[in-house]
């Protein structure tokens, strides 16, 4: 009867250990791809260098601060251009941390801007890396696996409006039998947006973005940004869709957004989303929701010239 019961608690524990490695793994792609708002070449690589001027972003994300060990995570990227802007390059690294599991991720992209006409230009982009992400098999095995990692996606704009469409991972991965199969995504995003003057003190950045993945139902996200004499910004956004399962099934949610422009070259910002990091935390009767702060930089003497 011991050993029946030693059995059955060490199954369940290789259970628990396979499915946290798997949800780690998964919410390391998503916690990159969530940030396209401030940082489009996220899940566009079409988009390097749209702005321009070379720009750099850092962003910390944590679950809870109150909590050790709680979901966190951190992310750089930097991006501009080269040969008189024709020319698109960038650099994307994440690392992140589901309670004792950490995933890290690294990712250069390119892309060729075109000029279509006066006011059009079109960015096909390309981006290639490495995935590092925890894996355990039912033979209590736990390992990092590094997988390779391509995307290619589109970004066609004016000054007032864009049009994307992205496939940042485009390979099949395989896992056997690992847990990791159903949450390995590689989801296609079509994403258009703006900005419109309503006033000489007030411009509006609207966007919308339609996520399709594999055996997934449809999901669309949709909101603004507003800019009062390009100094405060505010916005809000909703996701709404579902997935196929238990897990995946949860992804209603709302994201504030607020940011400062502190100097002609340095933007703060603070995000608040209610999103749940992990269906596994659900339990957690504490405060829900995700925090994220935003350090935005542009080497340009003349400060950020886009929004």
């Amino acid at each position: 009867m011991m050993d029946t019961h030693y059995k059955l608690r060490k199954c369940c524990l290789v259970a628990a250990v396979t499915l946290l490695g798997s949800l780690s793994a998964f919410a390391q792609r998503e916690v990159l791809y969530e940030q396209y708002v401030q940082n489009p070449m996220a899940i566009n690589p079409g988009f390097t260098g749209a702005r321009e001027d070379f720009n750099m972003t850092a962003m910390f994300r944590r679950k809870w601060f109150n909590i050790p060990n709680s979901p966190s995570s951190q992310t750089f990227a930097a991006d501009g251009t080269v040969a008189n802007g024709k020319f698109g390059i960038g650099f994307q690294a994440l690392n992140d941390q589901t309670s004792y599991f950490t995933t890290t991720g690294l990712s250069a992209s390119f892309a060729f801007h075109l000029g279509i006409s006066d006011n059009w230009k079109l960015g096909l982009g390309a981006q290639g890396g490495i995935n590092v992400l925890p894996v355990s098999d039912l033979s209590f095995n736990n390992t990092n696996r590094a997988l390779g990692s391509f995307g290619l996606g589109a970004w066609l704009r004016s000054d007032q409006l864009y049009f994307g469409i992205s496939k940042p991972e485009v390979l099949s991965q395989s896992f056997g039998n690992q847990a990791i199969n159903n949450f390995y995504r590689r989801p296609l995003y079509i994403m258009a947006g703006g900005s419109h003057d309503l006033s000489e003190d007030v411009m509006m950045l609207p966007h919308v973005l339609v996520i399709q993945e594999k055996d997934h139902k449809l999901r669309v996200d949709f909101g603004s940004r507003f800019w009062f004499n390009k100094k405060v910004g505010i916005g809000a956004s909703y996701r709404v869709g579902g997935g196929y399962n238990a897990v995946s099934a949860k992804v209603n949610y709302l994201q504030l957004t607020a940011e400062v422009q502190v100097g002609k070259n340095v933007r703060l910002g603070y995000f608040y989303s209610t999103r749940q990091v992990e269906q596994i935390y659900t339990t957690y009767s504490g405060p829900k929701g995700i925090h994220e702060l935003m350090l935005k930089f542009v080497p340009n003497p003349k400060g950020f010239q886009k929004y």
